[in-house]
């Protein structure tokens, strides 16, 4: 029995029983192929939201962009920093276009709009699908009475007396 290490949760799994990745002759281990998939699009979203953020703030050398990001990854997930990048990079783009006296101000003030819209982001998701609908339904519907006014009540009370 020999044991290795998950990449994705750092724990020691046996290495008959683990989903085995070999990247450039170098054997990765996990704990499962859902573990491996899972790391795969987390390192995807975020190559995408750092070419997405040079997008929208420009090209930079400053490190506080990956530092910044890391944070805000480490609490919401890359996939979701990219989805939220995506579908608000125009309003984004327009945000950015004040003047800053340095980058590191710039990033700070880029991360600060994502870090305080972010939490109530929700993915747009977008079905082609026809919902299908159910041709065995029953039709429960009362008509309301309307109800009179107390006008209503004076004519007809007047028009009876005549």
């Amino acid at each position: 029995m020999m044991l290795v290490k998950c990449k994705c949760h750092d724990e020691k799994i046996e290495r008959d029983t683990a989903f085995k990745i070999v990247v450039k002759g170098k054997n990765n281990y996990y704990c499962s192929e859902k573990d491996y998939l899972h790391i795969k699009r987390e390192k995807e979203s975020r190559e995408n939201s750092i070419t997405t953020i040079k997008l929208i703030i420009g090209d930079t050398t400053n490190t506080a962009l990956f530092k910044e990001l890391k944070i805000v990854g480490d609490i919401h997930g890359y996939y979701k920093i990219s989805a939220y990048l995506r579908d608000n990079k125009d309003m984004l783009i327009k945000i950015m276009t004040k003047s800053f006296g340095n980058e590191f101000g710039k990033i700070k003030y880029f991360f600060t709009v994502v870090k305080n819209n972010i939490g109530d982001f929700k993915e747009e998701t977008k079905t082609n699908e026809i919902k299908e609908i159910s041709e065995n339904y029953s039709v429960n519907y009362k008509p309301k009475i309307k109800k009179k006014s107390l006008n209503e009540y004076m004519e007809e009370y007047l028009e009876e007396e005549k």
